[in-house]
């Protein structure tokens, strides 16, 4: 390298390594429910801050579940750093290694909790060096007696950031809001902003019976659009209510002179179905539900740039890591997003994403094709997602699909080998194994 591009690349590595992180993650937050992504009437003003002068991912997927509350496979996956399977025999006392937040502490990061710890392995108060008020998977509703929790958290984080602004060693602010997750409450005036009749409701919502082989279904059959339309709008506002406190957030980094020398990511743990496909719930392996929001934000990164390559949103444990200089142990399954983000490379971060739910539901993304697969049900759905971004035109009963489809399986047992996952699905598509 010539010596200009060497200085350049140190000074970019300093700034990295001194950056204070703020990770703010919601919770059932779909691509749909983000003004940046372009759907809808949606206002998120803050959230589409952080796209416009960072870095937003359109296909981040969560890898799958163990539980019906998918917040947990998500959460245990995104602070241990490995595959789902992995993940899903962590304990308390069973951990691969050290968790993002004691790694970050060894760094010398001071480290800060509040919100919503639903992740399998050692507890938030034994993790973090300080934590305001830590809510539970499920809350029973918003309304403490302390105010709504959505402003309760928001305000938790805004009091550390006064607080570390004094202080000289860099901090991890981890804010995880239970917003826009059930039971969805929030203030009048944040459901005025979005009219029931107004409520634009995707292409794939369509009167009809619940998708037969989707476990978990929260509405009753047949589905309602208009019932649909009426979660859209408290979903909605929930999400506008919680863009205020993140505005909240970003305005006292700013006012204490932090945010330019700040790594600040937006994501959520998975996505939800409002009717899409026949489903109301967030249990399955369309991709309304399995991907989710993800920006990334702070010093060295480009501006507004929209990023199209498929990952997982796991991989921000690496990445955090990668972009302060810290060294990314070997057992990490996940992969660092740093040079994807800080390069003109379109290059693939996977060649596939391999996707599961229980042993119910499997999915394979390879090229412009998604199969999806009911093993106990022996059936199986194929898109072509480039095409058909709703998943609403099933291709498995085309002749042309059969080699496509042995083409999708043969990826897929190679992620099965990788990741631990024993479900045998030889058998039940055996057909294409010939």
């Amino acid at each position: 390298m010539k010596p200009i591009v060497v200085l350049v690349f140190f000074l970019r590595l300093s700034v990295f390594s001194q950056a204070n992180i703020i990770l703010i993650e919601s919770d059932d937050q779909s691509n749909l429910a983000v003004g940046a992504y372009g759907y809808g009437n949606i206002k998120t003003p803050n959230i589409d801050s952080l796209a416009e002068s960072g870095v937003y991912f359109t296909n981040a997927y969560n890898m799958g579940c163990w539980s019906p509350a998918v917040c947990i496979p998500s959460r245990t996956m995104l602070f241990n750093g490995v595959h789902l399977w992995e993940a899903s025999k962590i304990t308390a006392k069973k951990v691969p290694g050290l968790s993002l937040t004691e790694r970050l502490k060894e760094k010398g990061y001071d480290t800060y909790f509040t919100g919503k710890w639903h992740a399998l392995g050692k507890s938030a108060k034994k993790t973090f060096d300080h934590y305001g008020t830590i809510t539970p998977g499920q809350l029973k509703t918003y309304n403490s007696p302390e105010g709504h929790y959505t402003d309760i958290v928001g305000n938790e984080a805004v009091s550390f950031i006064k607080d570390a602004a004094k202080k000289e060693n860099p901090f991890f602010l981890y804010v995880a809001f239970n917003a826009p997750h059930v039971p969805r409450q929030t203030e009048q005036r944040y459901y005025d902003m979005y009219p029931k009749k107004d409520v634009k409701l995707p292409p794939s919502v369509k009167k009809g019976p619940l998708h037969p082989h989707i476990k978990y279904n929260y509405t009753s059959s047949p589905l309602n659009p208009n019932t649909m339309r009426g979660r859209y709008q408290q979903n909605n506002a929930m999400v506008t209510h919680m863009d205020d406190r993140i505005g909240g957030i970003l305005n006292e980094l700013k006012q204490q002179g932090l945010y330019e020398n700040s790594i600040i990511i937006f994501m959520s743990d998975h996505g939800i179905n409002f009717g899409e496909n026949g489903v109301a719930g967030k249990v399955c392996l369309y991709d309304v539900s399995a991907k989710a929001p993800l920006i990334i934000t702070g010093p060295g990164i480009p501006k507004k740039k929209k990023l199209n390559q498929r990952l997982y949103l796991q991989d921000i444990y690496p990445t955090i890591l990668d972009l302060i200089g810290a060294e990314i142990p070997e057992y990490i399954d996940f992969k660092s997003l740093k040079t994807t983000i800080t390069t003109t490379s379109k290059k693939d971060v996977y060649n596939s994403i391999y996707l599961a739910m229980f042993d119910d539901q499997r999915s394979i993304i390879q090229g412009d094709y998604k199969l999806i697969m009911y093993p106990k049900a022996k059936v199986a759905e194929l898109y072509n997602i480039k095409k058909d971004t709703w998943e609403t035109n099933d291709l498995m009963a085309k002749p042309s699909s059969s080699s496509i489809v042995k083409k999708l399986l043969k990826e897929f047992v190679q992620w099965q080998n990788k990741t631990g996952d024993k479900l045998d699905i030889k058998l039940t598509y055996s057909e294409y194994f010939n």
